[in-house]
C-alpha cells in the first residue's frame, strides 16, 4: 500500500523530467551560436563609411573547430590583447594585392545569407604590406558582437590570398563606426 502513495509522485516526476528535457532541447536547437553561422564576406569598393560595389566575393567565414586538427587550434587561440577566433575564411581572389590597394577598398562581413543587409564587421584595406602581406583591422559594426582581422597575402602571380578571422569583441567602448584611415 506504501507503493501506491508514491505512484502518482513517481510518474507525476517522470512526466516533469521528461517536459524539462523537450523543452531544454528545444531551447538549445533555438539558441545557435551567431559564430556558428556562415558570414559572407566581400572585398567593396570604397570605404566602410561609404561602401560601393562587390568587387570580389570572399569564402563565408565559418565556425572554427579547435578539437579538429592542431593548425585549428592554433588559429582558435588569441594573441595576446586579442579574442578567441571564433569564425574563419580563406579565399583567393583574382586580383593582385597592389591592385586592390591602388583604390579604395574595404572587407565587409555579412551576418548571414538570408540577412545580408546587416554588416557585423568591416575595415578598409588601407596600409603598406610587408613582405607581401598586409593586416588590417574588421571594426565591429551594428552592436553584432564581433571584430576580427584580415589578412591579405601577395601570392606574386596575379592573385592575393584573404584570410578573415573574426572574433568575439567585449563590446564594451568597441566602435561601432568604420576605421579611421
Amino acid at each position: 500500500m506504501g507503493n501506491r502513495r508514491f505512484a502518482p509522485i513517481a510518474i507525476f516526476l517522470a512526466a516533469f523530467a521528461l517536459m524539462a528535457g523537450m523543452l531544454g532541447s528545444a531551447l538549445a536547437q533555438d539558441a545557435t551560436p551567431a559564430a556558428a553561422m556562415a558570414h559572407p564576406g566581400h572585398i567593396h569598393t570604397g570605404t566602410c563609411d561609404t561602401l560601393g560595389d562587390v568587387v570580389f566575393p570572399l569564402s563565408d567565414t565559418v565556425a572554427v573547430d579547435a578539437s579538429a586538427t592542431p593548425e585549428a587550434m592554433m588559429a582558435a587561440t588569441p594573441a595576446a590583447g586579442e579574442g578567441e577566433v571564433v569564425a574563419e575564411g580563406t579565399s583567393t581572389v583574382e586580383v593582385a594585392l597592389e591592385d586592390i590597394l591602388a583604390a579604395e577598398h574595404a572587407i565587409n562581413l555579412h551576418e548571414s545569407a538570408e540577412n545580408i543587409g546587416n554588416y557585423i564587421a568591416c575595415g578598409d584595406v588601407v596600409g603598406e604590406p610587408v613582405d607581401g602581406m598586409l593586416t588590417i583591422e574588421l571594426l565591429e559594426l551594428n552592436g553584432s558582437g564581433y571584430m576580427g582581422q584580415a589578412m591579405l597575402m601577395d601570392n606574386g602571380d596575379g592573385t592575393t590570398e584573404v584570410v578573415v578571422m573574426l572574433m568575439e569583441s567585449d563590446s564594451m567602448g568597441t566602435p561601432e563606426a568604420s576605421p579611421a584611415a
